[in-house]
């Protein structure tokens, strides 16, 4: 019994650390200075120490809400920039409205730049997987074609060599639409890796390499 309590205990940890924003250590430590100000140049909202709050008191530790506030305005000096504004939509990120008014033109400036590549490498990963799941049409239906082939090879009946050359007719005719498919998409994913090595050059004197 003790020991299944034991093992209760531990798996609430576990389950604790690997949702909670700050460490354990991090709680105890108690420099806000320094968590405000990495999660302003990581560019949180200011609703991000809520959930640190809730992670500190299940150690019983209180959080410094001034200093971790004021740290954070200092990080998002950091962040507020073109070129983070501009990295962060080319990943993918999202922009949570935390920068100041005298910084924020200046990053959501770099934020729509960031969008068009984002939106052109979105492009071409959409494509890709066409491309990709093209090809495995292909290649599942030659090796139906063998499988089938085989069954036919040790048919017995006429009717049952009949439905199995049929059966490899369509399964033929599927692959030369798949190979007309996969031309196309191949064209469409030439398009878009063009598209987005223009927009890539077209912004790469502005803010470097990504």
């Amino acid at each position: 019994m003790k020991a299944t309590r034991l093992l209760f205990i531990a798996l609430l940890a576990l389950l604790h650390s690997g949702c909670a924003t700050v460490s354990q250590g991090d709680c105890l430590s108690g420099n806000w200075s320094r968590i405000g100000y990495d999660d302003g140049v990581a560019g949180y909202p200011s609703s991000r120490l809520g959930n640190h709050e809730q992670a500190c008191a299940a150690y019983g530790v209180g959080v410094d809400a001034r200093t971790y506030l004021e740290a954070r305005e200092r990080g998002l000096e950091v962040y507020c920039t073109p070129y983070r504004g501009f990295t962060a939509a080319a990943n993918g990120r999202n922009y949570a409205g935390v920068c100041p008014s005298h910084l924020e033109p200046g990053f959501l400036a770099g934020f729509g730049d960031g969008r068009f590549v984002h939106d052109a490498k979105q492009r071409l990963d959409d494509v890709s997987s066409d491309v990709g799941s093209i090809e495995y049409r292909i290649r599942k239906a030659d090796k139906d074609i063998g499988k089938a082939q085989k069954r036919l090879d040790r048919a017995e009946s006429d009717d049952e060599r009949r439905r199995l050359r049929r059966e490899i007719s369509d399964l033929r005719a599927d692959i030369r639409r798949a190979d007309e498919d996969l031309r196309h998409a191949r064209r469409r994913e030439d398009m878009a890796r063009r598209d987005l090595d223009h927009v890539s050059r077209r912004f790469a004197p502005i803010y470097g390499h990504w």
